[in-house]
């Protein structure tokens, strides 16, 4: 849309230049001479990156906390500002902040102790143990006398059962 000046308006935010942040960030990698596969080698980006950030195509763009940091790094390559290109990239987007953690409040123990159901399942399996090894002479002994009950009688001699 034209004003009256002639100026064409845009809907990116400018910065005291008068140059939007992509725009700056293309002229000064002009200015200096390097290709857009240069860029991106040296940033280990891919070039559609560097080419979505110059445009300011948001849409091919990943999350704004990466592209954040794709323009503090591209800034700093070319010699530029980077918090201010930083804000002003952000200034210029409708999109929310970040979330941010707010504590509870509440102070954490100095020993934290494992969950009540691991205590529970330790002491059981514990429990367990010192019964087996408690009862082990009573079933090595049951043991022993079915091993003697079942031997075979001396031939031609009976053994009657108890009373």
């Amino acid at each position: 849309m034209n004003d009256a000046t002639g100026n064409q308006e845009n809907n990116h935010v400018v910065d005291d230049a008068g140059t939007a942040v992509g725009q700056r960030l293309r002229a000064a990698r002009n200015r200096h001479k390097l290709g857009v596969d240069r860029v991106a080698n040296e940033l280990h980006l891919d070039a559609s990156i560097i080419n979505a950030i110059e445009n300011e195509d948001r849409t091919a763009l990943p999350a704004l906390i990466f592209v954040q940091g794709y323009i503090r790094s591209y800034a700093r390559l070319l010699g530029l500002p980077e918090d201010e290109l930083v804000r002003q990239y952000v200034a210029q987007g409708d999109e929310l902040p970040p979330l941010s953690v707010i504590g509870s409040g509440e102070k954490m123990p100095l020993l934290r102790l494992p969950s009540r159901h691991l205590i529970r399942n330790v002491i059981l399996v514990m429990l367990v143990a010192i019964l087996l090894w408690l009862a082990w002479p009573v079933v090595e002994r049951v043991l022993e006398s079915r091993n003697t009950a079942t031997e075979a009688p001396e031939r031609g001699r009976l053994e009657l059962p108890a009373r």
